[in-house]
């Protein structure tokens, strides 16, 4: 009942349970009681909680001791580092684990040194945390380390070493680790099941170098994951030698293919593929495939295609008059025909349609990666609601 009760208090977020909850993490002579309690502090947050849960990493119980690491990681509480380190040399695997973890949520950069030892323990899952740790708090001096660490997988690549693997790539590729590049090229090339993430994280990295492996990746039919994210990552490598590779997509049956190559194209500001974009747009028989080509023609940034747009203003789909809202204020917004065409889209009953249109007229930042708060060109830019930008990502090909 105690345990349950902490536990309900922790996910309401109860501050003025606060007090009531120290004095059970220090009294209770019940483990389980303890440890909900830790849990239940590191929910609800507050300095008054930081210095009883270091205390608690001396707890006679190994649970509690877990709990306690765990609550003042989701705290990022920079006070507990000290007594967080030592607890590296705890005796019990999972409070080590726990501590590993929470050091890395800390935020403190210098903090990386005193993890990097980890990374030649033995246990996999030790591996993997202390990995997820470094990625978190940047420490760049741990990437020559974890680029051996891949070759080491690659030499006998196998299920087993799998997600110490892909937590390797996502961490190498979030880093922006360039000496990672070649290894990853390798992972590309021959590790199955990671392939897709691999894919990503060069893209991420944005070395030209992985561009004839990402080109070669898009040949492989039996991975659709594998296409998209190396479509993604051409595109983000701003690689235009792969655009008449890339056109070739516009006409598969997959419309997650369809509608990637078409932002890739536009990404690339391929001019050639203007036509099979035009014909998408007003063609194509997926109502998310045909915003991806107004926006892609948006991108591309050849005014010349205006006319053609202009003729979608009164289409049906609501997700492409958005995307034509973006792409008209981004290719020529000042003329009197797509001022018109802006002033017509404002007044869509569809709201984040609306509010494209505002924007474009306001000549505010057009990118769907903007975000509600970020400061904009002119002070009378209309706020996207945060559930129209993410709705707008889902359907335009954003991730």
């Amino acid at each position: 009942m105690r345990s349950q009760s902490a536990e309900d208090l922790g996910k309401l977020g109860a501050q003025e349970a606060v007090p009531a909850l120290v004095a059970c993490l220090q009294d209770d002579v019940n483990t389980y009681v303890r440890s909900a309690t830790a849990e239940a502090l590191g929910r609800i947050g507050g300095a008054d909680a930081i210095f009883p849960l270091m205390d608690a990493l001396r707890d006679s119980c190994s649970f509690v001791r877990r709990a306690s690491a765990i609550a003042l990681g989701q705290m990022q509480a920079k006070e507990a580092q000290g007594a967080l380190l030592r607890a590296l040399e705890d005796p019990n695997f999972y409070v080590r684990r726990a501590a590993i973890n929470a050091i890395g949520k800390l935020g403190v950069a210098d903090l990386g040194a005193k993890l990097v030892p980890f990374l030649n323990t033995p246990d996999p899952r030790i591996r993997r945390t202390t990995i997820i740790a470094l990625r978190r708090l940047g420490t760049d001096d741990a990437i020559e380390q974890m680029v051996a660490m891949l070759d080491e997988y690659l030499v006998e690549p196998n299920q087993r070493d799998l997600p110490v693997v892909k937590t390797l790539v996502v961490a190498l590729g979030e880093m922006e680790a360039k000496a990672a590049v070649h290894a990853l090229i390798r992972v590309l090339r021959g590790y199955v099941g990671v392939r897709s993430l691999t894919a990503k994280a060069l893209g991420r990295i944005g070395d030209p170098a992985a561009a004839e492996a990402l080109m070669e990746a898009l040949l492989d039919e039996r991975s659709r994951n594998l296409q998209l994210a190396s479509l993604k990552s051409l595109g983000g490598l701003g690689y235009r030698a792969a655009a008449p590779r890339i056109r070739a997509f516009l006409v598969e049956d997959d419309p997650r293919l369809r509608r990637t190559a078409a932002l890739t194209l536009g990404a690339l500001r391929d001019r050639d593929g203007i036509p099979q974009l035009l014909t998408m747009a007003a063609e194509d028989d997926s109502p998310l495939v045909r915003p991806s080509a107004v926006e892609a023609l948006g991108l591309v940034g050849d005014a010349s295609v205006v006319p053609q747009l202009l003729t979608f203003v009164g289409d049906s789909n609501a997700y492409l008059r958005a995307a034509l809202a973006h792409a008209l204020g981004a290719l020529d917004g000042n003329t009197q025909e797509v001022q018109a065409a802006l002033l017509t889209l404002q007044q869509d009953t569809v709201r984040h349609v609306a509010i494209a249109a505002e924007r474009a007229l306001a000549k505010c930042d057009t990118s769907l990666d903007a975000r509600p708060g970020e400061a904009s060109a002119s002070d009378s830019c209309p706020e996207p609601e945060k559930k129209h930008i993410s709705w707008l990502r889902r359907f335009l090909g954003r991730n």
